[in-house]
């Protein structure tokens, strides 16, 4: 029975159905025997400690460069005194993932550059659609005297997070597997956990009070950088 109930659904066979680009081995309807599921997961390419360090150094750069622009632009030398606004979020969190995916890439064969690729297209679109989704909703509840508060802040950026989240999975699919050859790349509770930027950001802008007194506005430079030593580590 158990090896029936496997076979149908090879996933089950792994701790993380949802497996990130590259993971080729439930490509297709056809179901896949438990030996063929283990014959591939031992031909898979794991994450080295080689990549990991190229990847942190490659997002870690990604974000401080922009930061030090930024740091002139305000005219300010301390990094943590930095004032973030919606397109500011936006950018560090491409350049975040643009250096840790760059980096990632280096020396590997052209199909991991590929998955690579793929992954940061779709770390960035579910850190940047959300944030601009929220950011109207946030505007849309400032101009109207009856949502102008914050526990209808609070609700609409909620609702807006999870819908936008799971539109910018589907997006993000269909612009790197337009054809539908590949698993579908889903949203991992390390992906919402990472869009806490999202949420931080959206305090910051909405002047909320914890959000003065707690300086939460600090951690994003380290969102952003882990974002993109996911995309560039990833196999």
């Amino acid at each position: 029975m158990v090896n029936n109930v496997n076979s149908k659904y090879p996933a089950l066979e792994r701790f993380d159905s949802y497996p990130e680009y590259g993971d080729s081995r439930f490509r297709g309807k056809t179901p896949v025997s438990p030996f063929i599921a283990r014959r591939h997961r031992a031909m898979e390419r794991h994450v080295t400690r080689e990549d990991k360090i190229k990847a942190g150094i490659g997002s870690v750069v990604g974000t401080v460069v922009p930061m030090l622009f930024m740091m002139k632009k305000q005219g300010v030398k301390n990094p943590l005194k930095l004032k973030y606004g919606l397109q500011d979020m936006i950018t560090l969190s491409a350049t975040s993932i643009a250096g840790g995916v760059a980096a990632g890439i280096i020396s590997e064969s052209a199909e991991t550059k590929k998955n690579k690729l793929r992954e940061g297209v779709f770390l960035f679109l579910n850190a940047a659609i959300p944030a601009w989704v929220v950011g109207g909703v946030l505007k849309l509840c400032e101009t109207s005297k009856k949502f102008n508060n914050i526990p209808a802040k609070i609700a609409s950026v909620a609702a807006g997070l999870i819908v936008s989240m799971f539109g910018a999975a589907e997006i993000s699919n269909k612009v790197c597997d337009p054809y539908d050859k590949r698993p579908d790349r889903k949203l991992t509770l390390k992906d919402c956990l990472a869009n806490i930027d999202d949420a931080l950001g959206v305090l910051v802008l909405a002047k909320f009070p914890c959000a003065d007194k707690l300086h939460i506005e600090r951690l994003l430079p380290f969102i952003y950088s882990y974002c993109g030593y996911r995309a560039g580590k990833s196999n």
